[in-house]
């Protein structure tokens, strides 16, 4: 049986700090396959540009990063179905378990953990307890290990301090993006005009 773990976001775009949080985790952990997995447009969220455009940057993302690590795969089960609004923790943890036949690991920014007890049914404490969690480190937010079990905490201090929403934001302030995401997605976003 592997040991996997889950990358699952938006990926709206795909920058270096992605890149960087897949390597390390193959790197600085016992994670012998990383899954890539984007979710839906989400309706909490802008997405600024059609789906049609954001699979697009995803599917070179990958295509760039597996020739790097052919311990990497695509799953775009939650990209490809438009039966929800919004993909959930629970949703990703259940479709995994059911195809893989075990729980694997899920990687999340350890910023995002002030939302995670929310993400729960009815209060149970799947997410803080259950799920198996790797939290990637932002330097600059502080974590708070005491509000969770069952996680692997991966620091490191050259993290990229870049995000998808930075990039968005560059982008349509004509600052060019070069330093913080792959020159292929660059190419692609400047051919399409995207983010403008």
């Amino acid at each position: 049986m592997e040991t996997i773990a889950i990358y699952w976001g938006s990926f709206n775009p795909p920058t270096i700090a992605h890149a960087w949080v897949i390597t390390s985790v193959l790197e600085m952990t016992d994670i012998e396959k990383v899954i890539f997995t984007p979710d839906w447009d989400r309706d909490d969220k802008d997405h600024k540009i059609s789906l049609a455009h954001r699979k697009k940057m995803i599917e070179i993302f990958y295509e760039v990063l597996k020739w790097q690590w052919y311990n990497i795969d695509f799953d775009t089960h939650f990209l490809d179905w438009n039966n929800w609004n919004k993909t959930t923790a629970m949703q990703v943890r259940d479709y995994f378990r059911n195809k893989l036949w075990f729980y694997p690991w899920h990687i999340f920014w350890t910023d995002t953990a002030p939302a995670m007890p929310n993400w729960s049914w009815n209060y149970d404490k799947i997410i803080e307890e259950e799920l198996k969690k790797i939290f990637v480190s932002r330097w600059w937010y502080s974590f708070n290990p005491n509000w969770f079990e069952n996680f692997i905490l991966l620091e490191a201090h050259d993290i990229p301090a870049v995000s998808s929403s930075m990039a968005r934001e560059m982008i349509a302030n004509r600052v060019k993006v070069s330093s913080i995401i792959l020159p292929e997605i660059e190419d692609y976003i400047e051919t399409n005009g995207l983010y403008k």
